[in-house]
Parts: structure tokens; sequence; C-alpha cells
């Protein structure tokens, strides 16, 4: 059964829940109430027809017609009967009301009166005497019969029918605005599911949906969910052919070294001794932990927030981060110049680290024109490193200030250059990673500056 089915059966079994249980207690607070209102009525009438009855037959010559008439204004529920005897038991006057004559206005009080006459008429009833005295001296005796007990009486049912009766309309009418209401809630509710149900399935496949927030609370869960989702699938599946790009620059410095050093021994310009096999050694381990840390972020089932926590010096790390680079800055004639401090050795992911500072380049690199220049500088303050790349590139809006580390934006100013606009986003979360931050300062036309700011040791 679907969402929609399931929304409208429920409404519609509260909706007539409901209306039961309010004809219910409206029943049952009728009975409560009617039977003191009915025993009232009956007590007053029966005392004003043994008044009305002392006072005409004091005179002799009363009318039993007259006596008739009179007495047939107090035929009310519960009274059904009245019986008027003189004192020699001769019968003056009997006037008496018929349930059955009941008629409503309408095809179903019709129906419902017949079926009222027989039940009260099946129902045993009960007769109350009086004798009439005039000072004491008896002059005659009057038998009022009524019905056995409040709830026979012919008002209480003819009430309960019509209760019944409006109470069919009711639930009629309920149904329908339930159903109606419910209609246009379970549209709205199902067409959020039936999308969301899409983002589920295009996800699957790896096709975009538009989202279409939902309303309500959970199924915007799901969808932020879905996002959050096709995110992670999405730098799965990307970030392998950025992490391949980046595993080429970053091998491209060791290798350059080992060959020019190897050609350089085999034209006998270098000797082939202990502190040459150092360096090759060094450039071939610099090369396998690349390929080491590159290899876990390449397996999609890998551990993807574990941290490889080494020493190692950061001057030497970022000389080889430029020298990957240097051929494509040479290419636009871009000055790169760095500042180099003290040697300092620090503990924390190298990969992650090197990554942010690569993806930080090569933006400078996209966004600074023909003869430009990129500074790359860096401090320690209290044993935290506080390093910087700048460029006079193009700039950031200032709207856009707050994007940029969104995964997949691109501003307007990179409508034709490469990218996914990931590198922002992955330099934020590897920052984030190592326990640290990354800030930025631009101006439109003038250029950025990125600042990381991360412990020196990680412990």
């Amino acid at each position: 059964m679907t969402v929609k089915r399931q929304w409208l059966f429920v409404l519609i079994i509260i909706a007539v829940i409901s209306v039961v249980i309010n004809t219910f207690v409206l029943s049952n607070l009728t009975n409560q109430y009617f039977k003191d209102y009915m025993k009232n009525n009956y007590d007053q009438h029966f005392n004003q027809v043994v008044e009305y009855l002392t006072e005409t037959l004091k005179d002799k010559n009363y009318s039993s017609s007259q006596i008739s008439i009179d007495l047939e204004t107090h035929l009310v529920d519960p009274i059904t009967r009245i019986k008027v005897y003189d004192l020699d038991g001769n019968l003056i006057s009997d006037v008496s009301t018929d349930a059955q004559s009941y008629v409503g206005n309408s095809s179903m009080n019709g129906m419902m009166s017949g079926m009222m006459g027989n039940r009260i008429n099946s129902q045993s009833e009960e007769v109350d005497h009086a004798q009439i005295t005039d000072n004491g001296k008896v002059i005659g005796q009057v038998n009022i019969t009524k019905y056995s007990s409040a709830e026979n009486s012919a008002t209480i049912w003819a009430f309960q029918y019509s209760l019944l009766e409006n109470s069919i309309i009711s639930i009629v009418i309920v149904l329908i605005v339930a159903i109606g209401i419910g209609i246009l809630v379970s549209r709205r509710m199902s067409r959020d599911l039936i999308h969301t149900s899409e983002m589920a399935q295009n996800l699957d496949i790896g096709k975009d949906t538009p989202v279409l927030e939902s309303r309500v609370k959970e199924i915007q869960v799901i969808q932020q969910s879905l996002e959050s989702l096709k995110t992670r699938l999405n730098l799965k599946q990307k970030s392998r052919k950025t992490l391949i790009d980046e595993l080429v620059h970053q091998t491209r410095t060791p290798l350059t070294i080992l060959r020019t050093h190897l050609e350089g021994m085999e034209d006998g310009i270098l000797e082939f001794g202990p502190e040459e096999i150092q360096v090759c050694e060094n450039q071939i381990d610099n090369i396998t932990a690349i390929i080491t840390n590159m290899s876990n972020m390449i397996d999609a089932e890998g551990p993807e927030n574990a941290l490889k926590i080494e020493e190692f010096e950061l001057n030497q790390l970022i000389r080889q981060i430029m020298n990957g680079l240097k051929a494509q800055f040479e290419k636009k004639n871009i000055d790169v110049s760095f500042v180099p401090q003290d040697k300092v050795i620090i503990k924390t992911d190298k990969y992650r680290l090197s990554q942010t500072v690569y993806n930080l380049l090569t933006n400078a690199y996209k966004f600074t024109k023909q003869y430009g220049s990129v500074r790359i500088a860096y401090h320690i303050n209290q044993e935290v490193i506080v390093l910087s790349i700048e460029d006079n590139g193009a700039g950031i809006e200032k709207k856009d200030l707050d994007k940029i580390f969104q995964a997949y934006y691109k501003s307007d100013k990179s409508p034709g250059l490469s990218g996914d606009g990931l590198g922002l986003y992955i330099a934020k979360e590897n920052m984030t990673s190592i326990h640290g931050t990354i800030e930025v300062e631009s101006e439109l036309d003038k250029g950025s500056k990125f600042i990381l700011t991360f412990p020196q040791k990680i412990k």
C-alpha cells in the first residue's frame, strides 16, 4: 500500500472514530440529564392535574367533555393516558396519546418513528393513582399512565433517532472533508516522496537530480542524507582522477632529480659515490611514500579519515611541490617565490598537507595572468605553523567568499577553466583532519591570500 493510501485510510478512520465518540458522549449526556428533566416535568404535570380536578369536581355541574379537553394539555412525555373517576367509580374522562402517531419531517424520521413506536409499545407502562379530596372527603380518583422509565420516553427516542440521523450526515460530511484534505496533503507528501525516490534511483545510476526541498522535516532529513551521500560518492569517483593527476605532478620532482643525477653520472659529471646513492635513495623513498598515500585515497573501500602521522622538514616539502609545478608556472611566466625560514621539523599527515598546498598553488596558477607573481611564506607562532600563499591574480568577489569551500562550487570568474570545484573543498577537509584551519583574504582584480594554520606537531 502506498503512503498516499495509508494516509487517506488513517485520516478517514480518525474522522469516523471522532464522530462516533462524539455521538456516544452526547447520547450519554442526553440520557443523564433527560432523566432528571422528565421526572421533574412529570411531577409538575401530575400536581397540576390533581389541583385542576380538585377544583373542578367540587362543582357538581362539571362537564366531562371540558375536563377531557383540559386534561389533553397534560398529555406530555412521559404521560400517555389520564383516567378520571367519580366517587362511585364511574368513568368521567379518558384521554390518551398514541406514540405511533409521531411523524417526522423526513422519510428517515418516518421510518424511525415506526421503529420507535414498536419499541415503546413493547415496553411496560405503569400507573400512578391519586385520590381527589375536598376537605378530607374523597370526591374522585385519577389514574395517570406513564412510561415505565425515562429511557422509554417518546421525546428521548425521537431525539436519539434524530441524533443518529444527524450523526450519519456528519460522518458523510466529515468523510468528504477528510478525503478532500487527505488528497491535498497526501498529494504534496507523495510528490516529495516520489521526488526523493527519484533522487535515490538517480543516485544509484549516477544521474544528477535537482533538489526540491520538502517542507516535511523527516523527508528533508532523507534528502539531506542523499545529498551528503551523493557528495561523498562523487568525491570518491572524481577524486580518483584528481589524485592521479596530483600523483603525476608530485612524482615529477623526484623522478626529474633521479634522471638528472643518473645522466650526470653517465656523462661523468657526477661521481657515483655514497652521497649520490643516498640522494637517489631519498627520491625513491619520496616516490614510494607519495604512491602509498595516494593508494589509500584511490581505494574506495579504504579509510577516508585515517591519518598517517610522520615527521618531515617543511622547507623541503614546499620546494618539492614547487619543483613539481615549476614547468606549468614557467609557461605563463609567473614568478613563484618562497620565503623560507629556519628549517623546521613538523609532525603531521604529510600527504594531506602537501595536497592542500598543491591545490592552492594550482588555483593560483589558474587565476593568475601571465607575468604575475605567487608568494609562499610561513612563520611559527607558539608551536603553530602559519603558512600563506598569496597571488596577484583575479581575486574573489565578496559574495563568493563564503561559498568557495563548498564542494563543486565554481565562481563566475572560472566558467572556461578546467576543474570540478573540489580543490578548495578538499583543502578545507584536509586542514580540518590535521586540526588546522584555512582562511582567505581577497580583493577582486587584485589577488587572493590563503592562510593555513595548523599545529607543528599532532600528538
